[in-house]
């Protein structure tokens, strides 16, 4: 039957589903580029909140009113970002609780754990001294142990860190933002007025965003380790967000 099923395939061009491990990999990857994207705004709208050079250059005076209706839009969008990013749960969207809950799949973990224990011998066809094989490949079965102890270590890390992130106070204050304020607006009835919901009401702090953005890189960064077995250069990213960010707003300043 599943030969008959592959012929059909090939005949009419039908492309094979990917498997779990792809398709875990695939929204991975998005995630990552996703939440460069949240890095990218987020280090654009740091100079407005805590730079009291880019606050009084650029946010004083004739230019005041644009300087606080940019702040809010990066503020919006980053908060949005940081809800879909993390907590959305519609099963096509690759937030952290999608990969999370997917990983929850024993078999499917044991898969990413053999793959990211695999470690490449060095070359020993060359090797006479049957003592130097012998070595080698000790090395290469310690190695794959301590690489799955390391994998145990990326997960267990992860569970932890999405428990603290997904119930904190300031996650749930950005989800009812993205809800009532930037994806839709929803307007309560306050002492017999109908007002719009305000940020202030939700208790979020400038520094929120800043402590939320951290806890979500950790997350991404281990995602990537355990799904992907892939680092990311973050220190790079950084210099490189920080320098384009400094260069805008210091020439911006030049304005004045």
């Amino acid at each position: 039957m599943i030969a008959i099923i592959d012929l059909f395939r090939r005949i009419f061009l039908v492309p094979p589903m990917p498997t779990q491990i792809e398709k875990l990999q695939a929204y991975a990857g998005h995630l990552l580029d996703a939440f460069i994207g949240l890095k990218e705004r987020y280090a654009m709208l740091e100079p407005m909140l805590f730079d009291q050079g880019t606050i009084e250059h650029s946010g004083t005076q004739e230019r005041a009113r644009g300087f606080l209706i940019l702040r809010h839009s990066l503020f919006l969008s980053c908060a949005q970002d940081i809800a879909k990013l993390t907590l959305d749960n519609d099963q096509r969207t690759p937030s952290i609780r999608n990969i999370v809950a997917g990983l929850e799949d024993e078999s499917l973990r044991q898969k990413l754990e053999a793959q990211y224990s695999i470690w490449t011998l060095p070359s020993v066809e060359e090797e006479t001294d049957p003592e130097i094989v012998a070595a080698l490949r000790h090395m290469e079965k310690q190695e794959r142990l301590e690489r799955r102890d390391q994998f145990l270590e990326h997960y267990t890390e992860l569970r932890s860190g999405w428990a603290t992130l997904s119930t904190s106070e300031s996650m749930k204050s950005f989800l009812a933002m993205r809800d009532k304020l930037s994806a839709h607006t929803e307007v309560r009835c306050v002492a017999d007025k109908y007002q719009l919901l305000e940020i202030s009401a939700l208790g979020i702090k400038w520094r929120h965003l800043r402590e939320t953005i951290e806890s979500m890189q950790r997350l991404v960064e281990l995602i990537g380790f355990i799904v992907r077995n892939a680092g990311f250069a973050w220190d790079s990213l950084d210099h490189q967000l920080s320098k384009a960010a400094k260069s805008f707003w210091n020439k911006s300043s030049e304005l004045n």
